[in-house]
């Protein structure tokens, strides 16, 4: 670029113009954003769907009674998994949004009685199926393949 000015003017004509400066101001501001955010994201690891924990429930209530199930969280977050009918058996998928190191429990209440909650569980890479028990409250972690 060629301008014709004296010295005393050169300043303005290399120095780039306001929209230019507002344009690089924001490229930088999104570019460190888009830092900010993702640094965020990857603040805790989510389960992948490869990793999913299983529960195998079986509802052998006595007297039989139809139960709803859920994860709870230590933060009282509760997380549906499903209802399972009396005398039956059901395989319940935890949330993958469960994450690893956090510690949850398994909540079956029944219509119009009494809740079973199950012991606290950590959520690991490792655990990827549970064997509950309702009548007895009894939990199982068989290894994958089992």
């Amino acid at each position: 670029m060629r301008c014709n000015v004296s010295a005393r003017d050169l300043a303005t004509c290399v120095r780039p113009s306001g929209a230019l400066r507002r344009s690089v101001a924001g490229a930088a501001l999104a570019l460190l954003s888009a830092t900010a955010i993702g640094a965020c994201a990857s603040g805790h690891t989510h389960r992948g769907e490869d990793q999913q924990i299983i529960v195998h429930l079986t509802n052998d209530l006595a007297p039989p009674s139809d139960v709803t199930v859920y994860a709870v969280t230590q933060d009282g977050t509760r997380r549906l998994l499903g209802d399972v009918p009396p005398n039956k058996d059901r395989v319940l998928k935890v949330p993958t949004d469960i994450y690893h190191g956090s510690s949850f429990r398994i909540v079956a209440e029944r219509t119009g009685g009494r809740r079973i909650v199950s012991q606290p569980i950590t959520s690991t890479s490792a655990l990827s199926m549970i064997d509950w028990d309702l009548q007895t409250n009894a939990m199982w972690f068989p290894e994958a393949g089992e």
